[in-house]
């Protein structure tokens, strides 16, 4: 759905919605083999939503 480069310990985070555990495994294991250079990668399952933000739009932004 939406992937950054981030600063930091991590290069990259992906934000990845499946249907279910195993068919987000199988979507991660497709990428590790496709040689991207993934080394390796970390998960973390969303269990509930505290807060859902809709984009801001740019012209909603000012500069300082």
């Amino acid at each position: 759905m939406d992937c950054w480069a981030i600063g930091g310990r991590v290069d990259y985070l992906m934000r990845v919605a499946a249907p279910s555990v195993a068919a987000y495994q199988e979507f991660m294991e497709g990428l590790l083999q496709v040689g991207l250079g993934i080394d390796q990668y970390y998960s973390l399952v969303v269990t509930k939503s505290v807060k859902s933000n809709s984009p801001i739009p740019l012209s909603a932004v000012k500069e300082r």
